[in-house]
Parts: structure tokens; C-alpha cells; sequence
């Protein structure tokens, strides 16, 4: 038998909404919050960049949870056909 090395590389990311004075600041505390992760592995920590960032509208919780309920129906009519 021969021994073999295989590696297999996989694309994942997290999004993360923060709230901030700036966009460095923004970034700064999502670099933050990613490290105290404990479910993230240190391998995809020390291998990780930065994506984008840019600046959001902020939605209230109303707007969001008619969102939510848009897509839910969405997805059940897609089910349904």
C-alpha cells in the first residue's frame, strides 16, 4: 500500500452585523468576536481575511420579521409546486 497526502480546501464565511463609529472600528470588533469564537477552528481563524465591509441600513424588527415571513412563504410555495 502507498501513503498519500490529500488536502481539500473548502470556502466558508461568517457575516457578522456590527454596530460601530467607523468601518475600522466595525472591522476591528468582528476580528475580535471571530477569535473568542470557540466553535471556530484555529486552522480557518489563522487562514481567514477580510471579504468586504461595508455600511448597512439598519432595519427595524418589524421590517426584518415581515422579511423572514416573506421568505418562509417563498420557500413553501417553492415546496408546494
Amino acid at each position: 500500500m502507498k501513503k498519500f497526502e490529500v488536502e481539500i480546501v473548502g470556502t466558508t464565511a461568517r457575516t457578522y452585523f456590527i454596530t460601530a463609529e467607523s468601518a475600522e472600528k466595525a472591522e476591528e470588533i468582528a476580528w475580535d468576536e471571530m477569535e473568542a469564537d470557540w466553535e471556530i477552528p484555529s486552522a480557518w481563524k489563522q487562514n481567514s481575511e477580510l471579504s468586504f465591509i461595508e455600511e448597512v441600513e439598519e432595519k427595524s424588527i418589524t421590517d426584518r420579521m415581515c422579511d423572514d415571513l416573506i421568505e418562509l412563504h417563498n420557500k413553501n410555495n417553492e415546496n408546494n409546486d
